[in-house]
């Protein structure tokens, strides 16, 4: 799922705000409700999956029935935040764990 979002990203007054569209199929496989505790977790991973250090806030989800895409809303705040260790998964370009 990780590799078929499709990420968007804007500063403002230094917050960076993140939008991930995922192909509604893809979302509807793995969770089967749409609610914010869901896009939180999709979130993490996929800033895990990234190795992106932002902390995510005001996370919320909307699903666009027209469009066939489950969009992710949030926040990222880096300000303030500690490196944190890389995580691999199997599929990552390395092959590691």
């Amino acid at each position: 799922m990780l590799n078929s979002i499709k990420e968007t990203r804007a500063v403002k007054d230094g917050l960076c705000h993140i939008i991930l569209e995922i192909p509604e199929d893809v979302y509807l496989s793995i969770y089967d409700n749409l609610n914010d505790k869901d896009a939180y977790d999709v979130l993490k991973q996929y800033l895990n999956y990234h190795q992106d250090d932002g902390i995510p806030g005001d996370v919320r989800i909307q699903h666009n029935k027209n469009a066939h895409t489950v969009n992710i809303y949030a926040n990222l705040h880096y300000l303030g935040n500690e490196k944190s260790k890389p995580k691999y998964y199997v599929d990552d370009a390395m092959g590691e764990q």
